[in-house]
């Protein structure tokens, strides 16, 4: 039986998200888009199957792609999880599994496309397959007075511990050069590298502060047929209660919508408003640490004005935001700037209390198999924005249009939000009985 609300285990369940970060904000945020886009891909472009396409198109269809497959596969993994009472043993093995992919990226140099998106997917399968069980254990170890501000406060070591580590990159690819005699590529190639390494000792650390204990209700034999069929008696259940069902519906669409600005933001800013590496990483450091406020701000507004509220709040300031990029022009880093302060402000209330409202309904023995769907209705809800964004940039030549279309997720998903009855939680006798 797991203590619950246990300081130690809570701040090393915490830590796990300050050590990910550094590979969510450095490797897949700031750097790596813009090394791909500016050296990787070759300046006259990438062909494929005859047609040629730009660094930000494939980066997006790349996105897209990878995270299609994470969709078919994750629900999977996190239902076995739960059957064979191995959570923590899963969560590990991803972790450090893409920690180690992540630190590979040095390797990765000029006209290596394919190599660096295998490496990419390697990753991020296991920061995917990680974030499942991350997530599943919140529930294990707080109480429905204590989860929202949990769930904010690891989202805010997160955002700290990925600004604190691109700061370092930050270091290194502007001062790099100089002082060490090195080219920018291969500064940026030690930045997205060192990232990697970050999540690996903060994993080790993490881990080792947390005492998690599990059941076991499957033997393994039996535990890959038992997730199949599990899922797809989850599905059928989830259509008799309604507020969870459409809960998962709007939850689809606003964060398509905040994760394809998180994930494309780096390649618009270097393709189409024209910023270089130093410009994106100052960008990046400011949505960092304004986001540590905006998750603590929201842990703290949902108790006070509902959970409701501060997910209409959240969506509004992404809504504008998102919509305001359409204008701005090239070469022009203040506006961005100024951008990045409201993104961060949104996104740090959306992400924390999103997540704390979906833990809270669940019933007791399913977190894991639940937090699957949750983690790859993420990566399912992350799929299209970015392939949108690279199917109107290539159709029309104007990344720009993809902004509009984007950004009515947000709206799309507000409207849903209000046929979800946020008080409501499944019992597990409701469960049993569906």
């Amino acid at each position: 039986m797991n203590e619950k609300n246990n300081k130690r285990t809570i701040f090393g369940w915490s830590m796990y998200d300050w050590a990910k970060s550094a590979y969510e904000t450095t490797t897949l945020g700031a750097v790596l888009p813009v090394y791909f886009v500016s050296v990787v891909v070759p300046e006259e472009g990438f062909v494929f199957r005859g047609n040629l396409y730009t660094g930000a198109e494939v980066w997006g269809f790349a996105i897209g792609s990878a995270l299609f497959i994470f969709f078919l596969i994750m629900p999977t993994i996190g239902a076995i999880g739960d059957l064979t009472g191995n959570r923590m043993r899963f969560f590990k093995l991803f972790a450090y599994g893409g920690a180690i992919f992540a630190s590979t990226f040095y390797f990765a140099t000029s006209g290596d496309v394919i190599f660096t998106l295998v490496i990419y997917f390697l990753a991020q399968f296991g920061a995917t397959g990680s974030n499942v069980f991350y997530d599943s254990v919140l529930k294990d170890i707080t109480t429905d007075d204590t989860i929202d501000a949990v769930s904010a406060r690891g989202y805010a070591l997160g955002y700290l511990g990925g600004g604190t580590q691109l700061i370092i990159s930050f270091i290194i690819i502007l001062f790099g050069p100089d002082m060490l005699g090195i080219d920018t590529a291969l500064a940026s190639r030690i930045a997205i590298s060192l990232a990697g390494l970050w999540w690996l000792v903060f994993s080790i650390f993490s881990f080792s502060r947390m005492n998690i204990t599990e059941t076991k209700s499957e033997t393994p034999k039996n535990a890959i047929s038992g997730a199949y069929s599990r899922n797809f008696k989850t599905l059928k259940k989830i259509r008799k209660f309604p507020f969870l069902l459409y809960f998962l519906i709007a939850y689809i669409f606003f964060w398509d919508g905040l994760q394809t600005l998180i994930n494309m933001s780096a390649a618009f800013f270097t393709e189409v408003l024209l910023l270089d590496q130093t410009q994106v990483l100052i960008v990046f450091l400011v949505v960092q640490f304004v986001a540590y406020f905006g998750a603590k701000l929201a842990g703290n507004l949902a108790t006070k004005i509902g959970q409701k509220n501060v997910l209409y709040y959240t969506m509004f300031l992404l809504f504008l935001v998102g919509n305001a990029a359409y204008f701005v022009p090239e070469k022009q880093l203040i506006p961005v700037v100024l951008m990045g302060v409201v993104t961060a402000m949104g996104m740090g209330g959306l992400q924390s209390v999103s997540r704390s409202v979906y833990a809270a309904m669940l019933p007791k023995g399913a977190e894991g198999e639940f937090m699957g769907f949750f983690s790859v209705l993420s990566r399912f809800s992350a799929i299209w924005g970015p392939l949108i964004y690279a199917y109107v940039s290539a159709s029309t030549g104007n990344p720009r249009l993809s902004l509009p279309v984007i950004t009515s997720f947000f709206l799309i998903g507000a409207l849903l939000l209000r046929s979800v009855d946020m008080d409501k939680r499944i019992s597990e006798e409701e469960w049993a009985a569906s």
